[in-house]
């Protein structure tokens, strides 16, 4: 247990942390823009469908 708690955990640690680090990176480089709002739709529910 000590070997897990000392070794695998901080690693799987920088891996995560590494991970969000490279796909945050990513999104700059990707074309469309992210940083516009996403479209306002109306949802309508199978009941508002049916009345």
């Amino acid at each position: 247990m000590q070997f897990f708690r000392q070794q695998i955990v901080p690693i799987f640690t920088i891996l995560i942390a590494l991970f969000g680090l490279v796909v945050v990176t990513a999104r700059s480089f990707i074309a469309t823009d992210l940083a516009t709002p996403a479209p306002i739709e109306t949802i309508y529910s199978q009941q508002d469908i049916q009345n």
